[in-house]
């Protein structure tokens, strides 16, 4: 009898000390780190995390490893979107309607280019580098080398994100409640695609495009011809979307929170709370980095 009550206290010991070990590694895992007001556009270099402070015009440089800041950077009026192209980290300027190019590692200005009336949306692509014009209804594309414009085409109004598969571009049109898909090389027409209520974020996986429709608390499931493939709910006010290992991560606004779905059927794998307001997202191995405009923080799960 006393050695089966010895076994017993063993094993709930054994139970609380694994609890706590995933506890302090939760912990260790999870973390929010200042930044500066109104962060809202991130990306990452692998080693780095880099924020745009739309309300402090810097770009912000945090270390990956334990999120300390380990630089900010002077750029232009109102800093809305990131993009890193594999050498340099570009940034779009919303009311200097510009995009700068910085060096990651010293965070230097290489080039300033023009582009159109309120840039909010990048994307980098075989060597080039695609802006969202949201007040223009046009998109840029830039050449990644020097900057030079190699075309500007319309399309939606108020054009927010883009995402691309690998021939293709797409992008959301936030008061149309649509996606244009427009040919890589030489920016044709190909297509205009109905979504749901205000589309904001879009993601492609390599199969499907996934598209944030902050109107309708959804994300919906589209071919690359635009079938509707499926319709999924999220949590309140979905802005942001990412794909990344089978999983789509979509930012909730208004809900504080992250909902994970498998992207093979939409499934719900469950949510991560982040900060208030969470606006942008990137993930870096094992880790999802969320902005949070109502708390000025960006915060690792």
């Amino acid at each position: 009898m006393k050695v089966n009550q010895s076994v017993t206290r063993l094993f709930r010991l054994l139970l609380v000390m694994m609890f706590a070990a995933a506890s302090v590694a939760a912990q260790t895992q999870s973390a929010a780190f200042k930044v500066g007001l109104g962060p809202e556009g991130v990306a990452t270099d692998g080693a780095n995390v880099f924020v745009a402070n739309q309300f402090s015009d810097s770009v912000t440089k945090l270390s990956a490893s334990d999120g300390a800041v380990v630089g900010t950077y002077t750029v232009g009026h109102r800093p809305l979107a990131l993009a890193f192209d594999g050498a340099f980290v570009w940034v779009a300027n919303y009311l200097s309607n510009n995009v700068m190019k910085l060096d990651p590692a010293s965070g230097a200005i290489v080039g300033t280019y023009a582009v159109g009336e309120g840039p909010g949306g990048l994307l980098v692509t075989n060597g080039n580098v695609w802006v969202a014009n949201r007040n223009a209804e046009t998109v840029t594309k830039l050449r990644g080398t020097d900057g030079m414009t190699l075309g500007t085409y319309a399309v939606g109004e108020r054009p927010i994100s883009l995402a691309t598969d690998g021939e293709h571009v797409y992008v959301t049109n936030n008061n149309s409640d649509s996606v244009t898909k427009l040919r890589e090389s030489n920016g044709v027409l190909v297509a205009t695609f109905p979504v749901g209520d205000g589309p904001f974020g879009i993601a492609f996986n390599g199969g499907s495009l996934w598209v944030a429709n902050f109107g309708s608390g959804n994300v919906m499931k589209l071919g690359v011809t635009g079938m509707l493939l499926g319709t999924y709910k999220t949590g309140d006010g979905p802005l942001a979307a990412v794909c990344s290992d089978g999983v789509v991560y979509v930012v909730n606004n208004g809900g504080d929170s992250v909902t994970k779905l498998n992207a093979a059927d939409g499934t719900n794998l469950g949510s991560l709370s982040v900060g208030r307001s969470p606006i942008g997202i990137a993930v870096s191995g094992t880790n999802v980095w969320v902005t949070n405009s109502g708390s000025n923080t960006i915060t690792r799960r």
